[in-house]
């Protein structure tokens, strides 16, 4: 009897022995397929995750870690652990024909804080190198919350009023979360230039700037329900631009032109520059556009004042089209938005073909139009003669005996009535004509710093200061957007 019970229990000990060895086979032959599936589950309330290319092509770099972290490869397994303070050193060999480390593969490197190293700069999140044999390609992971503490600085400066801080902070976080994958065929989202958005990490980050972006987490603006690419820039000189006009493509209706009457003190406000003949024929030179002589250059522009989308030289060598942003690009031109002195032309001319007199809105619903009768003095002193940009162009008047009066209040692009008559092309400056004798220069006024279109930093900090809320902001730039939270 005790015999045939012993043989029992050793046959039900066998038989779960069999259970688990089977249950532990399974697992081990599909250890790929479970990864995988742990991979794809989609976590709807993690915060998104930026990868931000780190600068061009690296021959060589250092990453320190300030807390100790560890090397780990592809397929997720440690390779190498650091104790706080040590360095990972990785370049191209010297000579020729010696091994590159790492060759063909992609490294992780972590920081036992969530922080580490590159170069000189401190980054949060963790660093990838995919190395070839000509060098190596960085990429910082970061969430996109501390990814907006190294950039809001970076772009609007840390002592702007708070409001502006915070309206900045929602434009570069709908930007970042509207370009993931820009950099897609690099293995990125964004890099970390201003060809996407300035991110110097943590030297960036101010005690002024992590209230910003904590009051206004996730908060992104959207427009027909998707999130807009709201492009920004230093200053607008009085007014910003359609997207369509400076871009090209569609028309955006969240990208329209808008009066800014709050960026005066802004930089390059207005500006002047003076490009002589010879230096002219020699930087177009690059870009294959030869001549000796310059008898008489034309500005093509939607409106005086406005970007210009090609300098027209007439030369010894036949007329040459130039673009607007090429004579930028080579003289280092603050903005293509500008014209051309002659006749008399002034500063002050010029000035007064953008509205610049201060205005503040009495309620919230005029903060979406400035007033064409700010530019209208009440006294009988003021310029012999006023410009004024309206929908259908530059109007002029002259200064009547009486003085000025204003006679009517029109939304900022509506056309102004009456027989004001437009400025003829010596006028406006969008010639500048010698005769017969060579031009020996040209000289330029101009306004603006930048793209012109969307937000304008120098009118956002002015706005700031006069307690508009960021929502106020970020209304009177983008037309036609409504703010969402992420779900994270």
């Amino acid at each position: 009897m005790q015999l045939r019970q012993t043989e029992k229990y050793r046959k039900a000990w066998f038989g779960s022995l069999m259970l688990i060895a089977i249950s532990v086979m399974l697992i081990a032959l599909l250890p790929e397929t479970c990864a995988a599936a742990r991979r794809n589950v989609k976590n709807v309330n993690s915060e998104p995750i930026l990868r931000v290319k780190m600068g061009g092509n690296h021959t060589g770099f250092k990453v320190t870690f300030p807390d100790g972290g560890w090397l780990q490869n592809k397929r997720g397994r440690k390779t190498r652990t650091f104790r706080k303070g040590e360095t990972f050193n990785w370049g191209l060999p010297g000579k020729r024909g010696r091994r590159v480390e790492y060759r063909g593969e992609s490294i992780y490197l972590f920081g036992n804080k969530d922080m580490v190293q590159l170069n000189k700069n401190l980054y949060r999140g963790h660093l990838q190198a995919d190395i070839t044999d000509k060098g190596a390609r960085i990429i910082n992971h970061v969430g996109i919350e501390d990814y907006l503490r190294g950039v809001v600085g970076s772009e609007i400066g840390s002592l702007s009023p708070p409001e502006s801080l915070r309206a900045q902070t929602v434009i570069a976080r709908t930007y970042a979360y509207a370009s993931r994958n820009k950099h897609g065929s690099e293995g990125a989202d964004v890099c970390d230039s201003t060809h996407c958005q300035v991110y110097k990490g943590v030297s960036a980050e101010r005690a002024t700037i992590d209230p910003a972006v904590q009051a206004t987490r996730a908060i992104i603006m959207i427009s027909d329900g998707e999130p807009i690419t709201t492009l920004y820039h230093a200053s607008c000189g009085g007014m910003t631009s359609d997207n369509d006009k400076v871009f090209g493509g569609a028309p955006r209706s969240y990208l329209r032109r808008v009066v800014c009457p709050f960026c005066r003190d802004g930089t390059n406000f207005r500006w002047t520059r003076s490009i002589t003949a010879a230096a002219l024929s020699k930087a177009l030179r690059k870009e294959k556009v030869i001549f000796s002589r310059l008898y008489d250059a034309e500005i093509e522009a939607p409106q005086p004042m406005d970007r210009v989308s090609n300098l027209v030289l007439h030369t010894d060598s036949g007329i040459h089209k130039v673009r607007g942003t090429t004579i930028r690009r080579l003289f280092n031109l603050p903005s293509t938005t500008f014209v051309l002195g002659n006749r008399g032309l002034t500063r002050e001319i010029i000035a007064a073909a953008i509205p610049v007199k201060k205005h503040e809105p009495q309620n919230n619903s005029q903060k979406n139009a400035i007033m064409i009768a700010a530019l209208v003095d009440d006294a009988s002193e003021g310029p012999a003669q006023l410009m004024i940009l309206t929908a259908s162009g530059l109007k002029r008047t002259l200064r009547p005996e009486e003085g000025w009066q204003t006679i009517g209040l029109y939304p900022a692009g509506d056309t102004v009535p009456g027989s004001a008559e437009p400025f003829s092309p010596a006028q406006i400056g969008t010639r500048a004509r010698s005769g017969t004798a060579p031009l020996v220069q040209l000289e330029i006024f101009g306004r603006g710093y930048g793209h012109q279109v969307g937000l304008c930093q120098a009118g956002t900090i002015e706005m700031g200061k006069r307690n508009w809320s960021y929502r106020q902001i970020l209304a009177f730039y983008y037309s036609n957007v409504a703010l969402r939270s992420l779900d994270y």
